[in-house]
């Protein structure tokens, strides 16, 4: 019997709910749909509001100044699928990264928009629970009504505040029925809303800074300026290479490539060694360049915007010593089929042959990185002024008697944490931390027990990080009050100055030796709390300058 042929469409609820699990992180989202601003929009400036509303529901939205959408547009715009770009080199890849990064964590997405020329704006919406009831691809659409409009008027005139410069055309895009945000990793609610949003923002604010590098950098001639504020803040460049402190790249290269049509392009790589901080005179710089495992690596870039990193993409695993080894990857998203870029525009599968050559540039100077590290460890270690401090002789002497977690790395370079609760993963066998700890030590401070900051997340008094040594060690937060008038006062007194630090390492590996992915969040909160008391306590203490002589 012959075959024939027949249309079977998908499930319109088992399609549209399995949208919702694409993995996307948080931060990935908002990237996604800034993208969206930066590339069809053709904005100047985005406007990414992300807060808590007055009854402690999550508040997600994005507006621009760009060119805005007719209803025929924003329908192009909302369906998955939408249609591609005339530009090849757009941001936008699949059509699909504004709405499944949106329902990621909303159940109706909301977008109004302005078109240039015109008196009056547009709406479309997909509510998720409509779609699902109707069983069909249910689009809400038309001329946006007197609350939408507002919606979009009101971001334009926030932008406008920012710049002196009054939009005629633009978008908003907003989230409504948020339920996927401020959750535990378990899925169940953050206990501290207000906490969790703190938390949230930074993060998005690290990753904006980051993804959008060459955008916000009036100086990189690679992409054009994009203006970005999160809330009332204008964001600026974060720069993974430091180029002010390490000046030219230690190496250049350009990859020759053909896309799969034959077309002919390239793709340019630089790599550069961020000197130690002994070597350089600007500290916050060199701050700034968070010399740390997690940040070492190749960071990733399609059409100026990053897409993946930093990893070192199958060429090696992740070492401490190589902490100041960063290389920067760029390509035509005519070449998405030989970096293998998905929908989200993050996590890649390139083709073999090109990590080969990748493998071949970038082991030797994995040895010139690891060398001149190496020689900043001999320098400190001669020194010896780590080891010599009376609190650092005594816990050398006696920590093999505390109660304290222990830590093993694995070949594959991954690290675990032992505690009482059995195993907790700190650095996975991708090198990538798991965030249960900090790991962003200097190496000069490596073989440190207790470890002396200017400031620390969340402005707390202390906390605890994993060392290049892989000493499980506390940190003291020198710019918090009670360190400033507590601690300082009493320093030249080395048996109350050793008590002090013996107390805080005792806390720390107590919480170490219980903490676990679930518990995180708990702790981080007490230490958080105890912090601000702290704070408020020694409000009226004067500072160490400030004490009568008596």
């Amino acid at each position: 019997m012959p075959k024939t042929t027949k249309v079977v469409l998908p499930n319109t609820t088992r399609v549209i709910e399995g949208f919702r699990d694409t993995g996307y992180t948080f931060e990935a989202s908002i990237a996604d749909i800034v993208d969206n601003s930066i590339g069809p929009g053709a904005a100047n400036n985005v406007l990414v509001r992300v807060g808590l509303g007055p009854n402690g529901s999550p508040i997600v939205e994005v507006i621009d100044d760009g060119v805005g959408m007719d209803l025929d547009g924003l329908e192009n715009a909302m369906r998955y699928g939408a249609e591609r770009q005339q530009n090849a080199n757009s941001l936008s890849k699949f059509g699909l990264g504004m709405k499944t990064a949106s329902t990621q964590f909303c159940k109706r997405l909301v977008v109004v928009s302005m078109p240039a020329g015109h008196d009056k704006s547009y709406a479309a919406a997909w509510d998720l629970d409509t779609v699902i009831d109707a069983g069909e691809w249910v689009l809400e659409h038309g001329a946006a009504d007197d609350g939408e409009a507002e919606l979009l008027d009101d971001g334009l005139s926030e932008l406008a505040g920012f710049n002196g410069h009054s939009p005629t055309s633009g978008t908003y895009v907003g989230w409504e029925k948020i339920d996927r945000l401020l959750k535990t990793q378990s899925g169940k609610d953050a206990k501290n809303r207000h906490l969790a949003m703190k938390r949230t923002q930074t993060i998005l604010r690290d990753h904006l800074r980051m993804v959008f590098q060459r955008f916000l950098d009036p100086t990189d001639g690679r992409a054009r300026n994009v203006n970005i504020y999160l809330n009332a803040e204008k964001l600026t460049a974060w720069d993974p290479f430091a180029e002010s402190l390490t000046g030219a790249p230690v190496r250049e290269h350009t990859f020759k490539m053909t896309d799969p049509e034959g077309g002919q392009h390239e793709a340019v790589l630089r790599a550069f060694i961020i000197p130690r901080k002994d070597e350089v005179e600007d500290l916050p710089a060199w701050q700034e360049a968070r010399v740390s495992l997690e940040r070492q690596g190749i960071y990733l870039y399609r059409e100026g915007r990053l897409i993946d990193g930093p990893s070192w993409l199958g060429t090696g695993a992740s070492e401490t010593h190589i902490n100041n080894l960063r290389v920067e990857l760029s390509f035509a998203a005519q070449m998405d089929p030989v970096f293998g870029v998905g929908i989200k525009k993050s996590g890649v599968h390139i083709d073999e042959a090109i990590v080969e050559q990748l493998t071949d540039i970038l082991t030797p100077l994995r040895r010139e990185a690891n060398k001149r590290s190496r020689a900043g460890n001999a320098k400190s270690a001669a020194g010896g002024v780590a080891a010599a401090r009376p609190t650092e002789v005594t816990l050398g002497r006696l920590k093999g008697k505390l109660t304290v977690p222990s830590v093993t790395k694995s070949p594959d370079g991954s690290i675990v944490m032992t505690n009482k609760s059995g195993d907790v993963q700190v650095i996975g066998p991708d090198g990538q931390p798991s965030g249960i700890i900090n790991v962003t030590v200097e190496d000069e401070f490596s073989a440190m027990n207790v470890v002396r900051r200017e400031s620390l997340k969340d402005g707390v008094l202390w906390d605890m990080s994993l060392s290049t040594n892989n000493i499980l060690q506390v940190e003291l937060n020198a710019g918090h009050d009670w360190y400033q008038k507590a601690y300082l006062p009493v320093a030249s007194n080395s048996t109350l100055a050793q008590a002090m630090e013996f107390l805080f390492y005792a806390l720390a590996q107590a919480e170490l030796d219980s903490t676990t992915a679930e518990n995180q969040e708990m702790f981080d909160e007490l230490r958080v709390d105890v912090s601000r008391n702290l704070r408020k306590l020694v409000k009226d203490l004067p500072f160490p300058e400030e004490t009568d002589d008596e």
